[in-house]
């Protein structure tokens, strides 16, 4: 566990207009919290606060307060809680919280992969299920972070919470059988068959239909469409359609077969005078 310094100053005033004109003064507000007093407003650099966590330790960096207020110099804090602009990173607000150093304390620390997996170098992917773990320790015992040795790993095996080693002191406080690391067969993404577009046309790995049926199938086709009411084909260029015979002429019946007038018998049908 490493240890840095923090200067800190006491704050006058508090609320959001108060905490915008101290951002303006690059500035940002925190706040001292001790088991045996209430809190402290302060005033910190927010650079100064980024520096002082840059370390092996991280975010659980013990920091050792310098203020001209008496009853803060010289205490040990850590970084509780704390808030970054939404836009530029930087910190805007630190809750800073006293450590008894002879007290175990409980804090988050990164989960570190080492080696290659026999899984992966069968063809398998690693994926890392935790990031940071739970623990509780002493301040001197926190360790920097918690490694993990994967090499073992065949395809379709995962480290568990219970698999991992800390040292002595250190107690961990996640669920033992939590899934840390795992390795797994990438999945074979198999593109489905596009179906034929064009008519007439068998898609992949259709079979193709034999001459004989495939001249049925058209005449079928063209049997079915004459039913609609279809018009009819028309003839190929240079081929002139037969013209429609006429009707013969009806035979004109004999002279003396035609009746006379008002039903007059023909001249045939009189007798001799």
């Amino acid at each position: 566990m490493e240890r840095s310094e923090l200067e800190v100053k006491p704050r006058e005033g508090t609320g959001k207009g108060a905490a915008r004109k101290l951002r303006a003064a690059g500035m940002i507000p925190a706040i001292f919290y001790g088991p045996k007093q209430k809190p402290v407003p302060l005033s910190v650099d927010p650079k100064a606060l980024r520096q002082a966590l840059h370390t092996k330790s991280g975010l659980n960096t013990l920091l050792g307060l310098k203020s001209e207020l008496a009853e803060l110099n010289g205490r040990t804090v850590m970084l509780k809680e704390f808030q970054t602009h939404p836009l530029a990173g930087g910190f805007i607000h630190a809750d800073l919280i006293e450590i008894d150093l002879n007290s175990p304390v409980r804090v988050q620390v990164p989960i570190q992969l080492t080696g290659h997996a026999a899984g992966v170098i069968q063809g398998g992917s690693l994926e890392q299920n935790l990031w940071e773990i739970e623990i509780e320790s002493l301040p001197a015992n926190i360790p920097d972070e918690v490694v993990v040795d994967v090499s073992s790993l065949e395809i379709g095996q995962s480290l568990h919470v219970k698999d991992v080693k800390v040292a002595e002191g250190v107690k961990i406080l996640e669920d033992p059988e939590a899934p840390l690391a795992t390795v797994f067969m990438p999945k074979l993404v198999v593109e489905a068959p596009v179906a034929a577009a064009v008519e007439g046309v068998p898609a992949e790995g259709e079979a193709v239909p034999a001459e004989g049926e495939a001249a049925e199938a058209a005449e079928g086709e063209k049997g079915e469409k004459g039913e609609k009411g279809e018009k009819a084909a028309k003839p190929e260029k240079g081929e002139k359609p037969a013209k429609a015979e006429k009707p013969a002429k009806a035979e004109k019946p004999a002279k003396g077969g035609k009746p006379g007038k008002g039903g007059k018998p023909g001249r045939g049908d009189r007798g001799g005078r």
